[in-house]
């Protein structure tokens, strides 16, 4: 570029020589004037001429491009040579000064680069030559003819190409694809990229060495990619190709190819220009998202459920082969089709109800029970789940999955007439307890009367005592029947809740259990109450636990126990109470622990009772959501430790 700069100086001054003399000569023609302004404008070229000796006030002879160059007006301002030395950028003035003037004083020519600062500031980077013309007799020096070549605009684009270049190369350096050129006419690798060792794992130097290792890392079975594509790839078309390598540290990798030919004019390949890129993760991705939909579409498939797609005008563009399964209509008979016309007519307004929430949430399902037509004619019950995904580009449509529910409605169905004739099976057990209350229990009651009063108004002893054994027996009969009506009471009643006045319902007990012989009467019933906040359960469900197991502690008393008592302690808090009722009776051997609850479970033939008590007290509590603890211990007593939930916050 400098030789050429420097031809273009010369060249000019040349031009200007020759045209000084032409305007002196010719009176300075309008037409050699207008020629020379244009060539130095061209040329960004500037010239001026100078008398020798050379003083800094001499006035200088310009042309209009030099006015321009340093800013002036041109054939407004007087130049002088002071004038070139003040236009020089601060930095450079002293070395431009010293170069210039020993170059001059030595009769030799110059050309020195710098930086000005222009009339109206702008800094400017040219070239600055000058040439001496010695007289042709007396060799001394006459003129000095100078030059100043603006390149601004020339560095400018030097710079910006070569910050182009750096960035270009840098990025050539950096980037993850591989960048390489082939000479095909001597099979040369002519260059690549330094990515190529996070690529292939092999560097730059290893391609360079092995012209054919590119190849030779490409799976066996990939190959015939590249054997098919050689073909086109002569006759100049550009290929973009896909195949897996092993990388250097035995990793396999996908890679794309893009290659570009370049052809000689006689058609040959002569140039390969490729980027190569590492595609592996989006390769993973693609086999999963393959082997996915393969899955899904399994599923779709085999799964018991049908599925169909709807369009925006509710016909069938998607059927399952599962659909067809379970409706036994073939798809050709279902694609296009309204699938409101298969619906059963006294579903089809619970359906289209559902349209304005399908489009108001589109992605979110609605799930309702419908009928639907088969291949017979008839109607299978489905569970179905409708989703709008219009909006899907993939789907375009509402997507049903359809789940035959018909056994479980004909079940259902089943089910419920046995629930109807359950009801009407109790209401006459209802009527039958009721009945049992009383028209079995008064008759009891009479007899007992008549028992008692005999017994007042006999003196035989025998006759009393079998008036006794009559009472005893009347007693048993009508306590198992209550037993029955309190276990039909627990088993079929709901739970009623109420606050619990314990002390209440404790005196209630007391009154119940009067009956009792005399004897045992005499059992000390002690109360021991501390109801921190109000306990809320079912009231005659808690007074069959008590009755039961106070009357049970009384009854198996222990004679030989001076003072025999019943111990009752009932404690309450925010979540539960706690019920005890301990005694010092004969008590119970630990090996009849786990067979007292059960149903007619007496301990010995001498055990009084029906067998139904602790059967009863024990599906009273579960009935409660409670639990029950037993200990005893022969000769020592029992204790039943309860626990009932406080339905306080329900």
């Amino acid at each position: 570029m400098e030789n050429r700069i420097n031809s273009n100086i010369g060249s000019s001054q040349r031009v200007q020589n020759e045209l000084i003399e032409n305007i002196l000569e010719d009176n300075k023609s309008d037409q050699l004037y207008f020629q020379f302004n244009t060539s130095q404008s061209k040329a960004h070229i500037g010239t001026w001429r100078a008398d020798l000796p050379l003083d800094e006030n001499i006035s200088l002879f310009c042309s209009d491009e030099l006015y321009r160059i340093l800013g002036f007006d041109p054939g407004k301002t007087v130049t002088s040579f002071n004038t070139l030395l003040e236009v020089v950028h601060p930095d450079d003035r002293l070395l431009v000064n010293e170069r210039m003037y020993s170059h001059i004083k030595a009769g030799n020519n110059y050309e020195i680069p710098h930086r000005i600062i222009t009339v109206d500031g702008i800094e400017k980077v040219v070239i600055s030559s000058g040439e001496i013309i010695f007289d042709e007799i007396t060799k001394e020096p006459l003129i000095l003819i100078g030059a100043i070549l603006d390149i601004t605009d020339r560095r400018r684009v030097k710079e910006a190409l070569e910050k182009s270049n750096g960035e270009l190369q840098l990025l050539f350096e950096r980037i993850d694809e591989v960048f390489y050129s082939v000479d095909m006419e001597r099979y040369v690798l002519l260059q690549m990229s330094a990515a190529c060792e996070k690529v292939y794992g092999y560097t730059v130097a290893d391609h360079m060495q092995n012209p054919n290792l590119w190849l030779d890392i490409i799976l066996k079975e990939d190959r015939n990619i590249i054997y098919e594509n050689d073909v086109p790839l002569r006759k100049g078309e550009n290929i973009v190709q896909e195949y897996r390598i092993r990388h250097k540290n035995g990793s396999i990798r996908w890679l794309q190819t893009k290659l570009t030919p370049t052809l000689n004019e006689n058609g040959k390949l002569i140039r390969i220009d490729g980027v190569n890129s590492d595609i592996t993760k989006r390769k993973d991705v693609e086999i999963a998202l393959k082997e996915s939909e393969i899955k899904l579409r399994y599923l779709i498939e085999n799964s018991s459920d049908g599925i169909a797609i709807t369009n925006e005008h509710h016909e069938f563009t998607f059927i399952s082969d599962s659909m067809t399964q379970i409706t036994g209509i073939p798809q050709d008979e279902l694609l296009g089709r309204n699938i409101f016309s298969f619906f059963h007519s006294d579903d089809l307004m619970i359906i289209q109800s559902l349209s304005k929430t399908l489009f108001e949430t589109p992605g979110k399902p609605v799930v309702f029970l419908c009928r639907f037509r088969n291949k017979m004619g008839g109607y299978k019950w489905f569970e179905c789940y409708l989703n709008n995904l219009l909006h899907e580009p993939a789907i375009k449509g509402f997507v049903t999955n359809f789940h035959d529910i018909t056994e479980r409605k004909n079940q259902e169905d089943a089910l419920k007439v046995r629930n109807e004739e359950l009801k009407k099976s109790n209401n006459e057990l209802d009527r039958f307890v009721y009945s049992v209350s009383h028209d079995l229990r008064a008759p009891l009651a009479s007899i007992m009367g008549a028992i008692e009063f005999t017994e007042t108004e006999s003196t035989l002893v025998e006759i009393k005592e079998n008036l006794s054994m009559m009472k005893d027996s009347a007693r048993k009969l009508d306590s198992f029947i209550l037993d029955i009506l309190d276990y039909s009471r627990n088993s079929r009643m709901d739970i009623r809740r109420e606050v619990i006045n314990f002390k209440e319902l404790l005196n209630d007990v007391r009154n119940n259990l009067k009956y009792m012989s005399s004897d045992k009467s005499s059992v000390e019933i002690r109360i021991n109450i501390e109801n921190e906040i109000p306990f809320i359960s079912d009231k005659s469900r808690i007074s069959i636990i008590l009755n039961n197991l106070v009357s049970n502690a009384i009854r198996y008393h222990d004679p030989a126990q001076v003072n025999p008592y019943v111990d009752i302690t009932i404690k309450t808090n925010k979540t539960h109470a706690n019920l005890v009722v301990s005694d010092n009776g004969i008590g119970i051997n630990e090996k009849y622990h786990q067979s007292i609850f059960n149903m007619f479970y007496r301990v010995s033939k001498r055990s009084e009772g029906s067998g139904l008590g602790l059967y009863i007290v024990k599906e009273t509590i579960e009935k409660l959501q409670g639990s029950i603890l037993l200990e005893s211990e022969p000769g020592i007593g029992t204790k039943f430790s309860i626990s009932l939930a406080n339905s306080l916050e329900i």
